[in-house]
């Protein structure tokens, strides 16, 4: 927080007064991307379902305990940092409102993360009843469709001018200024709220613990067509893990989450090309957290009879590298053409390569990192139920804040190369981090042809029932 503060406070006075016009706005927009992130990849739990035979849990210390550990998702992380630099941006010239605004702000982020978790136990409950997941399809498709019409009609900016957080913001400005009468009110309607999404999420996290999972049983059950043999092993690799992922359902709501927000972000914001390049870096490290950071646990225990093939090891872990980078090419490549969809006025040369470069390295960058974390640092994990995470928490802690400082710094730089002239600089950039990035990969292929000791105590290690 300490650090989000000192960037907001360090950037440009120039921007402060837009930057305080657009905080509404930027309360807003992390609203609706919590929730939507929230209910669209289900909620955070405490701990997976088959482990609550050995270690039961109350429906409240689940939902309790899930909401501690928020902090620990990269997907809460950064929009929570964002949010806190933005309005040290803006109000920073005045200490009393900044303080005021700043804790106004940490109180917000509170309520929407207890309210996001209970509207996620609620779509998880949706989801358990008959017809349940082609309801919540449709509320989402609707709400997808809601706003391309804003977008296309140009009532964006009306619907963002008139947000209910406008009023909150002033009461915090307000309460800054001396009046803690706005400030009482404040926090008394947040506090509210928060004790409604309390309520609310641990009644529904209780009857979701108690209702059959419909959507894993379903997809476990299902027919799928036998298609003809592959010509080459990598390729028949790359088939198995392909349909790995998109048949998961934690990874393959994660995938549409975790692009959905940022993607969300700059087409409602139209952001300039400078900001622009920012957007990729956060998409490729969240895809690359869906499962990247521990990538042979998507085999689960098929992992030794996947070993037994009779293939060569590197051309099996060959093809979950290019998965991988799959996955995180999509993510960043979406976000970055739809943000210039966006974006004000043309791009220059030196905008085009920097927003290019951005997605190539930073795949490239998150690639190498996870691919040396997967052999290094392998656990055990299911990844079968909606709300399983490839990773325990205190790991995904570290990966998230490892991947989003490494990814952060490459974008700012990225961003710099986006002002007329820069051109070269981006594209040696986008050269020096990908070769990076390829470094990695080399090493960590090396590594697993030359040591059967670590490749056996990887496979055995995710072969392990989580």
């Amino acid at each position: 927080m300490a650090v989000a503060v000192a960037i907001g406070l360090w950037l440009p006075a120039g921007g402060r007064q837009d930057a305080a016009l657009l905080l509404p706005s930027a309360w807003l927009g992390f609203a609706v991307a919590t929730v939507l992130a929230t209910a669209g990849n289900g909620p955070r739990t405490l701990l997976p379902r088959a482990q609550t035979v050995a270690f039961p849990v109350s429906p409240g210390a689940e939902h309790l305990g899930a909401l501690l550990l928020a902090p620990l998702n990269v997907a809460w992380m950064l929009p929570t940092l964002t949010l806190v630099a933005v309005s040290a941006w803006g109000f920073g010239a005045a200490p009393g409102p900044a303080a005021a605004v700043l804790l106004a702000g940490l109180a917000w982020v509170l309520t929407v993360t207890v309210v996001a978790q209970a509207a996620g136990w609620l779509v998880e409950l949706a989801r358990t009843t008959r017809g349940g997941t082609m309801l919540v399809r449709a509320v989402f498709a609707a709400a997808i469709v809601a706003l391309a019409a804003l977008l296309l009609t140009g009532r964006m900016a009306d619907v963002l001018d008139a947000a209910p957080t406008r009023h909150l913001l002033v009461r915090a400005v307000q309460a800054g200024s001396g009046d803690l009468v706005a400030g009482v009110q404040l926090l008394l309607f947040l506090a509210a709220v928060t004790m409604t999404g309390l309520v609310l999420g641990r009644r529904c996290c209780e009857a979701v613990m108690l209702a059959p999972e419909r959507d894993r049983t379903r997809l476990e059950s299902r027919t799928v067509r036998p298609r003809p043999a592959a010509r080459t092993a990598l390729g028949a690799a790359l088939r198995l893990d392909r349909a790995g992922v998109w048949r998961s359902p934690p990874l393959r709501r994660g995938m549409i989450a975790l692009t959905a927000a940022p993607a969300l972000a700059a087409v409602a914001a139209g952001l300039d090309w400078p900001m622009l390049v920012l957007l990729p870096s956060l998409a490729a490290s969240g895809a690359g957290l869906l499962f990247g950071v521990n990538a042979l646990a998507l085999d689960g225990p098929g992992a030794l009879w996947r070993e037994s093939l009779p293939c060569p090891p590197r051309i099996m872990l060959l093809a979950r590298i290019l998965v991988i980078a799959e996955v995180c090419l999509v993510a960043a490549g979406l976000v970055a053409v739809l943000g210039a969809a966006r974006a004000p006025g043309p791009p220059g040369v030196a905008a085009v390569v920097a927003v290019i470069g951005a997605v190539v390295a930073t795949t490239a960058q998150v690639t190498g990192l996870c691919t040396l974390w997967s052999v290094r640092n392998p656990y055990p994990a299911g990844l079968r139920e909606t709300r399983d995470q490839p990773a325990p928490p205190l790991a995904m802690a570290r990966y998230a804040a490892s991947l989003a400082v490494r990814t952060t710094v490459v974008a700012v730089f990225f961003s710099l190369c986006a002002e007329p002239g820069m051109a070269p600089a981006g594209a040696a950039l986008t050269v020096a981090v990908t070769a990076l990035g390829l470094r990695r990969i080399y090493r960590a292929l090396h590594e697993w042809d030359e040591d059967p000791a670590l490749r056996a105590r990887a496979l055995s290690t995710v072969s392990t029932p989580a």
